[in-house]
């Protein structure tokens, strides 16, 4: 772990030098490479607002061309503004669009399963996070929890994400089937039984009422939730 550490310490460290070797560019050539240097980000980047920034670069690099420094006066300070523009403004530019220009355009195509990975994983993290929240709701408000629709994995149009929970107490006999993975008809024996006793208050206590298996409900007992019936909890 330790060589891994430093390897990537060293790969980050060469980064840096290389890529701030590039936007000295202009310092290293007073001026005369600022304006490949800017084509070269334009072509990366591609980007329009860079490209529009690479224009004046190009009138510096005319100026360089046209204006002889001997020739009078005028022609210095012209020709000194041109280079002052190309090597200052040009390597403050440079060193602000580095690392957009050596972020490779196509990145996640070059590992996509470990970009997949990492999707999956901050998409797992988010959904875990909204469940404890949605949780929390359903224990501390019951009745604003069933007007959010927590735990209705049977409603499309619910208003607030709760991280795939199921409301044991009011989901439909298939939401049941589906989700507790249990048979048509004990799914619709659990609804009956849960209207019979006024729902359930557990997954202890639905395990033992419906006499399911051992460890049936392992793999989902912490995506359930167990809200007032609706019709126990009154209107609304």
């Amino acid at each position: 772990m330790a060589d891994f550490h430093t390897f990537s310490e060293r790969k980050h460290l060469t980064r840096t030098l290389l890529t701030s070797l590039w936007a000295l560019i202009p310092v290293l050539t007073l001026g005369l490479g600022t304006l490949p240097l800017m084509i070269h980000a334009t072509v990366r980047t591609k980007s329009p607002a860079q490209a529009l920034a690479t224009v004046p670069y190009g009138v510096a690099a005319a100026l360089f061309v046209t204006f002889d420094p001997d020739v009078s006066a005028t022609y210095e300070a012209v020709f000194g503004a041109a280079m002052f523009f190309s090597i200052l403004v040009g390597t403050g530019h440079a060193f602000a669009i580095r690392s957009r220009v050596w972020q490779h355009p196509d990145a996640p195509l070059l590992h996509p399963l470990q970009q997949r990975q990492r999707a999956l994983l901050a998409a797992h993290r988010d959904e875990r996070a909204a469940r404890e929240t949605a949780r929390g709701i359903a224990a501390t408000d019951p009745q604003q929890a069933l007007e959010l629709g927590i735990g209705r994995v049977d409603l499309t149009d619910r208003p607030f994400p709760d991280g795939g929970l199921v409301d044991v107490n009011n989901v439909p006999a298939e939401a049941l089937a589906r989700h507790l993975t249990l048979s048509v008809e004990l799914a619709a024996e659990t609804v009956r039984t849960r209207v019979a006793v006024g729902g359930f208050a557990s997954v202890e206590d639905l395990s033992v009422t419906m006499n399911l298996p051992p460890r049936h409900l392992d793999a989902v007992a912490d995506r359930l939730v167990f809200l007032p019936p609706r019709e126990a909890a009154g209107p609304g």
